[in-house]
């Protein structure tokens, strides 16, 4: 997002909520456990499925990137119960397919869902713009 750029598009919202479920992925267990006391309650769900008794951890996240995930995350409160599922599952990459298995509604309307969801994350971001750590993804 540039400095003359006021509301950011649904990409770059989608962009940095993918970047905020790899980061969340990739932090070590002991120091998110720590920290999931404030946040949303589909990003601390998002544990139980994530690890398995035989896979490694992927590098571990950047501050920057971490400072990032914190803000991210907020965002999702502008969001309601409804649009935080559908929002956050797309950014942790669920496939539409998987996602209408698992809730029973068409793709389409759970499109609607997730557009509700981007415009209210937009809508608080025109109100409180983000801090410098987040850049115009390339």
């Amino acid at each position: 997002m540039t400095s003359t750029q006021i509301v950011p598009d649904p990409k770059w919202i989608k962009h940095y909520l993918k970047e905020a479920a790899d980061t969340l992925h990739r932090l070590p267990r002991t120091y998110a456990k720590a920290r999931l006391t404030a946040w949303p309650d589909v990003a601390q769900n998002s544990f139980a499925h994530e690890l398995s008794p035989g896979r490694t951890r992927p590098a571990s996240p950047s501050p920057a990137a971490i400072d990032r995930l914190d803000e991210s995350l907020g965002w999702m409160f502008a969001c309601d119960q409804e649009q935080r599922i559908v929002v956050w599952a797309r950014a942790c990459g669920v496939a539409w397919r998987k996602l209408e298995d698992i809730d029973g509604r068409s793709h389409v309307t759970l499109r609607r869902i997730e557009d509700r969801g981007l415009a209210a994350i937009r809508d608080r971001l025109r109100k409180t713009p983000p801090p410098h750590v987040f850049r115009r993804p390339d």
